[in-house]
């Protein structure tokens, strides 16, 4: 059971110490008994045998007690009730001659840890006086004399009583020493543990520990940050519970660098990258582990966007050029067509449809073109503050009329908030994202706008509630000529990454299928407009 230490709390094994010294007793007083030829009384045998029980019935009450009392003080109850104890074995066991007066210098010692210098002080001057008492006390007749076995003169009591009272002085002082440099080592060991704990708990990686067995033995504040999970309900699992793609451990490296991929309490898929080191002892085996990892998701989500625009700038650059050969040649030919049209008689009913779909298509081609050279564009051209709200307010405006569309256009965007940029190029951004949110049938049948600032910038999030992307759709989803629609050209969503990369600006899209899509776009900011 456990018990209670000095700022109110006794070691969790003081229980068991006690229990054992009782048992001591028990076996002195047989072997007193056995060796010294009937040395004590049938009665004397009785008295400590029922003290001894007594002090057995003592422990079990002081565990009971430490379990389940909320008192900070039961260590006075504990000394009070072995001194009386103590003095009880003394008294019958022949007072001044008695073999058991060494458990006061126990106890003075118990005092001097529990209580301190002041503890130890007080326990030796009641020690002191209870000898006094004891032996004094049945020739003073203040109480029936011990045994008569026990007979002693004067002169004897007062060198017992003086023995003892100078043994209870020396390990007195003697234990206020132990006391003090016991309470600067407790108090020096909980200054370094707070410091451990401070320095482990600021540490900007997640850190962990693990034991030989492979469960986890510590977690810092940084590690429940990223994981989502508490210190509380992952130490004592194992570290493959808490990390299923880990893979098994090998004592025999050194050090193990990984990455890997980790799924938080909240869904989210992570990139750790984690550093694995071995706690080896003095024969150099393995007792255990320490584990420090970091988020990486954010490094790795830049990299694959740095390799996406690069790819898209490749692109780019090969479609400004192809866009510029077709576009001389298509101006001719779309010019020699209109001329061939006008020369041809109205009664030609078929060549004059001939010439409508070839002058229709060459349009479209004209368009496709155009897109190109939008997408192919480097830079925002002339820069001013647009304001959002006003922008936002057209489209909502627009997508009202147009009973084809049948959503509509919620806003959450303060009146104060501008981007800097080219205002025609950032409401094709926009419009896009609007259309695609339309477009994807949301459940609510509306697209969700909202605006705010963060850091240097304005997050802008374009939200539905409609069918969503799949997750191989995902990573070519800026690519251009990739589209999932019917009719589309590929070139929307390339174009709206483009020029915001030309802005300054990044975007990002999120989406579950059958849940929604989010579209973040972040753009830096210009003045008010207001």
């Amino acid at each position: 059971m456990p018990a209670r230490a000095r700022d109110g709390n006794i070691p969790a094994n003081a229980f068991a110490a006690r229990l054992i010294a009782l048992a001591g007793i028990l076996t002195l007083a047989v072997l007193a008994q056995l060796r010294g030829g009937g040395a004590y009384s049938n009665s004397v045998l009785s008295a400590l045998y029922l003290l001894v029980l007594a002090g057995f019935l003592l422990a079990l009450a002081y565990g009971a007690l430490a379990a389940w009392s909320p008192w900070k003080r039961l260590h006075l109850l504990e000394l009070a009730g072995d001194a009386v104890l103590i003095s009880g074995f003394v008294y019958c066991s022949g007072g001044p001659r008695s073999i058991f007066g060494f458990l006061f210098i126990i106890w003075i010692v118990y005092a001097a840890l529990t209580l301190g210098s002041r503890g130890a002080l007080l326990a030796c001057a009641f020690a002191t006086v209870a000898q006094l008492t004891i032996a004094w006390g049945p020739i003073a007749g203040w109480f029936p004399p011990y045994s008569p076995e026990f007979a002693i003169s004067s002169h004897e009591i007062g060198s017992a009583v003086g023995a003892h009272a100078i043994a209870f002085l020396a390990v007195t002082l003697l234990a206020r020493r132990l006391a003090a440099e016991v309470q600067a080592g407790r108090e020096e060991l909980q200054e370094l543990g707070e410091l451990h704990r401070r320095i482990v708990d600021n540490v900007s990686s997640g850190l962990l520990t693990v034991t030989r067995a492979g469960t986890i033995s510590s977690f810092n504040r940084e590690a429940e940050r990223i994981t989502g999970a508490t210190a509380a309900e992952v130490v004592g699992l194992p570290l493959g519970e808490l990390f299923p793609t880990l893979g098994t451990l090998d004592p025999g490296d050194r050090q193990r660098r990984i990455e890997l991929e980790y799924l938080d309490r909240a869904g989210r898929k992570l990139h750790l990258g984690m550093s694995l080191s071995w706690l080896r002892n003095g024969r150099g085996e393995a007792d255990g582990a320490i584990v420090i990892f970091q988020d990486l998701t954010h490094l790795v989500e830049m990299e694959e966007q740095l390799r996406k625009s690069e790819r898209l700038g490749a692109i780019g650059q090969l479609a400004a050029g192809l866009a510029h050969e077709i576009r001389n040649p298509l101006a001719s030919l779309s010019g020699a067509i209109e001329l061939l049209a006008a020369d041809l008689p109205a009664s030609d009913r078929h060549s004059q449809t001939l010439s409508q779909i070839v002058q229709r298509e060459t349009a479209r081609l004209n368009r496709l073109v155009s897109d190109f050279l939008t997408y192919a564009r480097p830079g925002p051209g002339r820069s001013e503050p647009v304001a959002l709200l006003s922008l936002f307010q057209e489209m909502a405006e627009l997508i009202a009329r147009d009973a084809s569309l049948g959503i509509e256009l919620r806003l959450d965007v303060a009146g104060g908030l501008s981007v800097l940029g080219n205002a025609d190029q950032l409401r094709q951004v926009f419009w896009n994202l609007v259309l695609n949110a339309a477009q994807s049938e949301p459940r609510d049948r509306a697209v969700h706008v909202a605006a705010r600032r963060v850091g240097d910038g304005v997050e802008v999030t374009i939200e539905d509630h409609g069918c969503g992307i799949a997750s191989e759709t995902m990573d070519r989803i800026f690519e251009p000529f990739y589209t999932t629609k019917p009719k589309g050209t590929g070139l929307g969503l390339a174009t709206v990454h483009r020029v915001v990369e030309a802005h300054g600006g990044r975007i990002g899209i999120t989406s579950e299928l059958g849940v929604g899509t989010t579209v973040r776009v972040v753009l830096p900011t210009g003045s008010s407009s207001s």
